[in-house]
């Protein structure tokens, strides 16, 4: 039986490899000069990191599916990991898988409620199958959305959506998603609970900076898309954030103008975060935050497990971000500034 030591040298090997293929050997101007979706395809097939979630798909993908696919990488990058792992911190990267079954939750929702053919779904669908325990053959036979929600019962996302209506489902989306993130968090954050010491403080406080940069998301939307209250603001937002307690996360719900919000965001989360919110998309402000995030500290032991997962996140948004520059036929150096470019 190999030792915690031996396990943690095998994952470390692992992880540097990994990083090498497709942290230091993507070539992003070269992509960046690519056209068409055929050509990214074509260049990802020929990657070490993607060749072989690729393999078996045809150059002339459409662009949804190749999003789908990069999404699936994800995913099957955890699998993965997960055979380096046991115990607790197997059943920590399992619920990670989770956050997939969401994407795919959400999509089926949104189709439905709008009478939308269900045709070829499983082909967008990011989820593990080998671990999800969605029963995803019940939701696709949904006819309507109360059959939907019913088809969800005795998953943990049942009761988050129970007495969802056809208009809310339209309306409401984002809302929903942040109902399904708080019960997908407070699990993972329950999982992380049950790791060694060391371990667990590395875990909360990766998953606590995610949550607040969610949170700031949820809320910049909230205050400049939507029509709700700062309590219905507050009610959806997460808990377990690093740097923004409850009391914090009420100031900024409550907050009655973008200097005050501005200014708490910048004492909790720093000026460049702060200048960035005002400068740059939000996405991407969120996306370099993280980065520089995991860029900065020096991970050991379960940690360099987690920071590679949410660095991959940020490949995978880059691509996504050029697939659809393909689409709008974005200038490249316009493109580039949707991307957290220091990769």
């Amino acid at each position: 039986m190999n030792s915690p030591y031996d396990t943690y040298h095998a994952v470390k090997t692992k992880i540097t490899t990994k990083k090498g293929r497709i942290f230091k050997k993507l070539n992003w101007e070269k992509i960046l000069d690519f056209s068409t979706v055929d050509q990214l395809t074509d260049y990802l097939k020929k990657s070490e990191a993607f060749e072989d979630i690729l393999k078996d798909v045809k150059n002339d993908i459409h662009r949804g599916n190749l999003e789908s696919v990069l999404g699936r990488y994800k995913i099957s990058e955890i699998e993965n990991l997960l055979h380096y792992h046991s115990g607790a911190y197997k059943e920590f990267l399992k619920t990670l898988l989770t956050e997939a079954d969401l994407t795919d939750i959400g999509l089926i929702l949104r189709k439905i409620a709008r009478n939308m053919s269900l045709y070829d779904m499983e082909d967008r669908f990011i989820h593990s199958e080998k671990y999800t325990d969605i029963p995803y053959d019940k939701l696709l036979s949904s006819r309507n959305v109360g059959q939907f929600i019913e088809n969800l019962r005795g998953t943990p996302y049942y009761n988050d959506l129970r007495g969802l209506t056809n208009e809310d489902a339209i309306k409401r989306d984002f809302h929903i998603e942040m109902k399904l993130y708080v019960t997908y968090y407070k699990s993972l954050l329950e999982k992380a609970d049950k790791l060694n010491k060391e371990n667990k403080k590395t875990a909360k406080d990766i998953i606590g900076t995610r949550i607040d940069i969610l949170n700031v998301l949820w809320i910049y939307r909230a205050k400049n898309y939507y029509r709700i209250t700062p309590a219905e603001m507050l009610n959806y937002s997460l808990e377990g954030g690093k740097e923004i307690n409850f009391e914090k996360l009420k100031k900024l719900c409550f907050a009655e103008n973008e200097e005050e919000f501005d200014e708490i965001v910048g004492t909790s989360l720093g000026e460049k975060f702060k200048d960035d919110l005002n400068n740059i998309d939000i996405s991407l402000a969120m996306n370099y935050f993280m980065y520089n995030y995991l860029n900065q500290n020096n991970f050991e032991n379960f940690g360099l497990t987690l920071s590679y997962i949410y660095m991959l996140d940020i490949i995978i948004n880059n691509l996504t971000t050029i697939t659809e520059g393909i689409k709008y036929h974005l200038p490249k150096d316009n493109l580039k500034s949707y991307l957290v470019y220091e990769l």
